[in-house]
């Protein structure tokens, strides 16, 4: 009977997943052809900056709904698949709400505006919660990192619900948002008791995000190989936002101290923007490679080649530079040497390009890579044993052995022809 059931509950399953996946993909491509729409055929200030955060916007949102749709159909009913399609729909309405409003304020009735930026402003809370909070939290597994954490998630989540519960019945300003806005949906006679619980938004979405930093670092501390690598690969996602930030300040301190006092001679932000658009759609890639594990044992490949060809440019171009700026001092006594100096300059960096990527990638390898960099040693030393081995039996157990460090795989087979056999020695 347990049998039948299951068998009838399984189409019902699959129905659901097709709903939820055709819903959520349909809605976030909805608002991303809307945004786009509003944008070409009312914006008068289409700057490569904002067609590109459009475009990957647009990648984005649609990236978010796919990957959740993809983990929902491999393994439904998974919280970060069910989730992430949740979270794209409002990523999306969010971003367009911030990225297309003041377009909006001169194309809709004024009150259809009012509860546009309202719902823009409410939902702000949730989706930031969620993306980087209570997705993170569940992260990989769909569930708590253990028991002990049902109180202080049961506690936020209870306290984030009431307080935007409240905020959206609330008459007057939404408050902490920073918009200037009355609310078309308050409630006159609204209690006041509930004033805290609207303050305490902020707060408990903080408290979420600061909570989904300590469940990562719990996961990674107490996992498996395959747990680490799975939060590998959402740790890299997230490490490039904090390197466009540190651009972004820099700028910003630059041009407090005056550094830049013409607009030709300023940064128009793009490149910071750039990466911080690459690294929100690298998110959802990562979560689903995570998930899912596609190609799982890629990231310690990837993150060591990665810092290892950065390390490789910035070593390259400080010796550019440095040589352009030493020859120009030695030739310019005696000839105008400032080709000369970049000829001489680029010839020399080519030279110490192999030497330099060579090492720095041993040296990144032994670090970031530790398992390729082992099993190079290994097939190396194998190698060097191989020119004295002569016993059959014992170089099948050894060539085993070796392949099994340097490859990992789930299974090793040895095929020896026999002698007499037609193409054997």
């Amino acid at each position: 009977m347990t049998a039948v059931t299951a068998a009838m509950a399984q189409p019902r399953r699959r129905r659901l997943s097709i709903v939820l996946i055709a819903a959520s993909i349909t809605a976030s491509a909805a608002v991303a052809l809307a945004m786009d729409s509003v944008l070409v055929r009312y914006s008068t200030d289409l700057s490569a900056r904002i067609l590109l955060g459009a475009a990957i916007f647009n990648a984005t949102a649609i990236m978010q709904s796919v990957v959740g749709g993809i983990i929902e159909w491999r393994r439904p009913g998974h919280a970060i698949g069910r989730l992430m399609m949740l979270a794209a729909p409002l990523y999306a309405i969010v971003t367009a709400g911030w990225t297309i409003g003041d377009l909006v304020e001169t194309l809709v009735d004024p009150e259809v505006y009012r509860v546009f930026s309202w719902s823009v402003t409410l939902l702000s809370w949730p989706a930031v919660a969620l993306i980087a909070g209570w997705i993170p939290i569940l992260f990989p597994t769909g569930t708590l990192p253990g028991p002990r954490w049902r109180v202080p998630t049961g506690v936020l989540l209870s306290l984030t619900s009431v307080g935007l519960i409240a905020m959206s019945l609330r008459p007057g300003p939404p408050g902490f948002a920073g918009v200037d806005l009355v609310n078309p949906f308050g409630v006159e006679g609204w209690p006041t008791f509930l004033e805290p619980f609207v303050i305490a938004v902020p707060f408990t979405v903080l408290g979420t995000l600061l909570l989904a930093m300590v469940a990562v670092m719990s996961r990674y501390r107490r996992g498996d190989r395959v747990v680490r690598l799975q939060i590998r690969w959402f740790v890299a996602a997230v490490a490039i936002l904090p390197v466009s930030l540190l651009g972004i300040l820099v700028e910003l301190g630059l041009r407090a101290a005056g550094v830049f006092d013409g607009q030709a001679d300023a940064p128009n932000g793009l490149a910071f923007a750039l990466v911080t658009d690459a690294g929100i759609l690298a998110l959802p890639i990562a979560i689903g490679i995570a998930v899912t594990r596609y190609r799982l044992y890629e990231i310690d490949r990837l993150m060591s080649r990665t810092i290892g060809w950065a390390l490789v440019t910035g070593v390259l171009v400080a010796a550019f530079g440095g040589t352009v700026i030493g020859l120009q001092a030695v030739l310019d006594r005696v000839m105008q040497g400032e080709t000369l100096a970049v000829a001489a300059s680029t010839l020399i960096a080519f030279a110490l390009f192999q030497p330099v990527r060579r090492r720095v990638q041993e040296l990144v390898d032994r670090r970031f890579d530790r398992a390729r960099y082992d099993g190079d040693r290994t097939a190396a030393a194998f190698g060097e044993r191989l020119r004295e081995q002569v016993d059959l039996a014992g170089l099948e157990a050894d060539f085993a052995g070796v392949v099994d460090i340097a490859l990992r795989p789930r299974s090793v087979g040895v095929w020896i022809r026999r002698p007499g056999h037609r193409g054997a020695a």
